[in-house]
Order: structure tokens, then sequence, then C-alpha cells
């Protein structure tokens, strides 16, 4: 698909033997109003993101860790509309992998992202799961010969090599 498509993913849901199969999808179309500003702009407070790094670091040295996933949340009212904010987005950050979800009760998320996570679909043999994590990428070179030492070097990299069954792994148990 060419990247300025826009197309909708409707998932069906099973469990303990009920589903969403065969329903109907309507519901009323509710225009976009800003929130007030009436929540927290973040949920980690000042100074807490870097004493989790410090700590995360403590334990990488003691081989507690091999990998941590650090994040903090940042919120803000949005006057324009999400659809405005993800354009500004796409044209900031041309990432091939972007979303904008109505999360419902007027919360919404916007993102771009160089590295797909996951894409199911369904094919004849049944659902298949593809991840594609990012490991490896290098910066290109000046020229062709340039670019080539580079790839030599990646591929000979235990370093990378390691990262990358890293990822792997991660993507496999998630």
């Amino acid at each position: 698909q060419d990247k300025k498509d826009v197309w909708t993913i409707k998932y069906d849901f099973t469990y303990k033997g009920k589903t969403t199969f065969g329903m109907p999808r309507e519901g009323k179309v509710v225009q976009y109003t800003a929130a007030e500003n009436s929540f927290s702009d973040r949920d980690t407070p000042k100074g807490e993101y870097s004493k989790k790094v410090e700590l995360a670091r403590e334990e990488f040295r003691q081989g507690n860790l091999f990998e941590a996933v650090l994040s903090q949340t940042f919120a803000s009212p949005c006057k324009p509309p999400p659809s405005t904010l993800f354009r500004r987005l796409r044209a900031r950050n041309p990432s091939p992998y972007g979303f904008l979800i109505n999360l419902g009760k007027e919360e919404y998320l916007v993102g771009a992202s160089p590295e797909m996570f996951v894409r199911c679909e369904r094919t004849r043999e049944g659902l298949r799961v593809e991840t594609c994590p990012i490991s490896g990428t290098i910066a290109r070179g000046n020229n062709a010969l340039e670019d080539a030492e580079a790839v030599r070097n990646l591929l000979a990299s235990t370093k990378e090599e390691s990262e990358l069954t890293m990822c792997t792994d991660v993507d496999r148990n998630d």
C-alpha cells in the first residue's frame, strides 16, 4: 500500500465462548472537542526517571538485566483534532509505521515508528504473526566502498549479533 493510503483495521474477539464476530460495527459520530487541562501532564515526577535509569544501570552491572524498557508518559490537551496532529507528525517524521488510534472516552494515541512491532494477518494456512526488530542498523557511508566496509563490520560484530538475538527472543516471548 502507498504510505499516503489510510485504512481501517477491525478485529473480532472471542473470549469464554462469547465473540464479536458478525456484530454490527456502528456507533454515533462524535465531533472532536479539545479537553480542558484537567489532568497531570506526566506520570513520572521530575527527577524520578533519571533515578530509574541509574537503578537500571546498576542492575545491568550486576548482571540482573539484559534489557530494560523505561518509559514515561506526557499528556497535554490538544486543541486541533488528532488527525491534524497525526498529519503534522507524518510531515516531520515520515516513518513507515504511523498510527492514530481512537481509544475511546475522548482519548487518542498518535505515533510513528521506523520499526514494525508486529503484524498479524490471516493466510490460507492460518494466522501469520510477523515481527521485524530493528537491530544492526548503521549509518550510510559517503560512497559504496564505505557502505561495504560498514556492512562487513556489522556482520562481524558479536555485539550486533547478540542484540539481534535478544530482540528476536523478546519478540518471540511477547
